[in-house]
């Protein structure tokens, strides 16, 4: 019976010490590390050993990325302090946890940029959920000292094509994302496509 709780307390452990490397304290999401071992782990699958071809074919698995950045979180920062950027973090990340499949992958990728991997998602799936995301993210308002602040993202958006790694695939996401930011913030850009 001894040994069936310290295995208990060994496996209780071993999760938290898991959730402690790969999910981000303040948000509750996975961190950069986490995110890209799981998405890794999603690419291979729907790149493996596939040409070019066979990638474009209809029956392969469609996999796409959102880039989200929070607009302005630097001055939000700098102006109300970081407890209020804290509480802008946890409200954007709570939109995908709310409101995305249990299968999808949402991780903080850094500071105040998120990202999401959507399996089984073309490129005008992804596109119609960013946009959502968007949308309920435009709908937060954060208490401000009894005032009532709105914040704002722009995300990026992309579907796997060509790209022969998830790095790749990552940073074409993030030029969309810059895109929305460089055409006024708070939108979506899906990479390559014109205007």
């Amino acid at each position: 019976m001894v040994e069936k709780l310290d295995i208990e307390k060994l496996l209780v452990e071993l999760e938290h010490l898991r959730k402690l490397v790969y999910y981000d304290e303040l948000t509750g999401v996975l961190n950069r590390r986490g995110f890209q071992e799981e998405a890794e782990r999603i690419f291979r699958t729907v790149s493996l050993e596939h040409t070019e071809h066979e990638r474009r074919s209809p029956g392969r698995i469609p996999f796409s990325l959102i880039f989200l950045d929070i607009d302005d979180f630097k001055k939000l920062n700098d102006t109300y302090g970081h407890a209020v950027g804290d509480q802008a973090l946890k409200a954007v990340a709570a939109v995908p946890k709310q409101h995305l499949r249990e299968g999808d992958l949402v991780g903080r990728w850094g500071g105040e940029e998120f990202i999401v991997a959507l399996v089984g998602a073309g490129l005008e799936t992804a596109e119609a959920v960013a946009e959502k995301l968007r949308k309920y993210i435009s709908e937060i308002v954060l208490d401000v000292g009894g005032q009532g602040r709105q914040i704002t993202a722009s995300l990026g958006v992309v579907e796997h094509g060509n790209e022969g790694s998830l790095l790749e695939l990552i940073d074409n996401a993030d030029k969309a994302m810059y895109q929305a930011k460089q055409e006024g913030k708070n939108r979506v850009i899906v990479f390559g496509k014109e205007g």
